[in-house]
């Protein structure tokens, strides 16, 4: 009997950690979890695959493909294993896996939402406060913007990514800090080879084998600083998309870097026009034909640039993701990224 048990050791304990992370109390994994046994974690990643000077994403990329060409390998050997051994091996590795994330992260999945720790009072927006909110941000985007640059050519790249990781993260632990949250002051924010991650519609991805946040280095560069803000985000043990959005904008919007406060608002701007175009195709139209010009080319520089950024293989990645936040428990799936909005237009009510 133990020795079946130890045959199934792996399957067993992924099963065991979904049924700890739907049966636990929350306040439980908080405390025990998320505020203690993952900063631990944090630690030993920061000083270990933080200190590589290269993305660790690729070392990680490596070690599946290692296993991957060792695993078809064994399909010309004289004396193959039967299929349904093959199989379970599959099945245990993939159970393995699942283990060591949720040891390195995923149990965050369980802990007390942000919304309710900073008690926001999530509401959803009338038409009118959408028009106003998204009318409001145009114009505060307009002045940042004009503090940066004050005719309406491009500005500079330079401007965002000069020194970005550490800017972002300085930004990001000051906002944590105020939340009275635990950060790590070492976590990377790496950028990946273009076209990595967006050739599946997706701008970043955080690992956690290695607990780095990682962002696609096509990512149009005055949106990235808000990206990387997201990644490390949830490199500081926030799960839902909604959060790590909601601690970007926060944290641009509290820096006193004129780019990070770009960033915040131009990436906010972009989901409020999303969810007014999905409401009043009109009301949207009238907004972007009413912009300030430097703000409409700035918003149509990025359309133009995505178009050359966007490949048919887009949906895999929104299909992927879609199922992967509802089996974690995230039943709006890529839907949760909209939250954002609700969350910021809450918080700026609450102060």
């Amino acid at each position: 009997m133990f020795q079946q048990i130890r045959k199934w050791k792996w399957i067993i304990s992924a099963i065991t950690c979904f049924i700890l992370l739907y049966v636990l109390p929350t306040a439980f994994i908080e405390k025990y979890y998320s505020k203690g046994f993952f900063l631990l974690v944090r630690k030993l990643q920061d000083n270990t695959f933080g200190k590589i000077p290269f993305p660790s994403y690729y070392i990680f990329l490596a070690f599946l493909l290692f296993i991957v060409m060792k695993w078809f390998l064994h399909f010309f050997r004289e004396k193959p294993q039967p299929v349904l051994q093959r199989l379970f091996k599959i099945f245990s590795f993939a159970g393995f896996m699942i283990t060591l994330f949720f040891i390195l992260w995923g149990f965050n999945y369980g802990r007390i939402p942000l919304e309710q720790e900073l008690k926001l009072n999530i509401q959803p927006l009338t038409q009118e406060q959408l028009m106003a909110e998204t009318n409001a941000t145009i114009q505060n985007l307009a002045h940042v913007r004009g503090m940066i640059k004050k005719d309406t050519n491009p500005i500079p790249q330079i401007v965002f990514i000069n020194n970005i990781e550490q800017i972002s993260r300085d930004a990001l632990d000051t906002s944590l800090a105020h939340f009275n949250y635990p950060f790590s002051s070492k976590i990377r924010g790496r950028m990946v080879f273009e076209d990595m991650f967006l050739i599946f519609s997706i701008g970043g991805q955080y690992l956690p084998f290695v607990g780095e946040g990682n962002v696609d280095d096509a990512v149009f560069y005055s949106k990235k600083p808000f990206y990387l803000m997201h990644e490390m985000a949830h490199g500081n043990g926030f799960t839902e998309e909604a959060d790590c959005n909601f601690l970007s904008y926060v944290s641009c919007m509290q820096s006193s870097n004129l780019s990070l406060h770009y960033s915040g608002e131009l990436n906010y701007l972009l989901y409020l026009l999303s969810e007014l175009k999905i409401r009043d195709e009109k009301a949207h139209q009238s907004v972007k034909d009413a912009m300030p010009k430097a703000v409409r080319k700035d918003l149509e520089e990025i359309k133009t640039y995505y178009e050359k950024h966007t490949f048919k293989t887009g949906f895999l990645g929104d299909v992927v993701n879609n199922l992967y936040l509802k089996i974690m428990g995230i039943q709006d799936g890529v839907k949760n990224y909209d939250k954002m909005v609700l969350m910021v237009y809450a918080w700026k009510n609450q102060k």
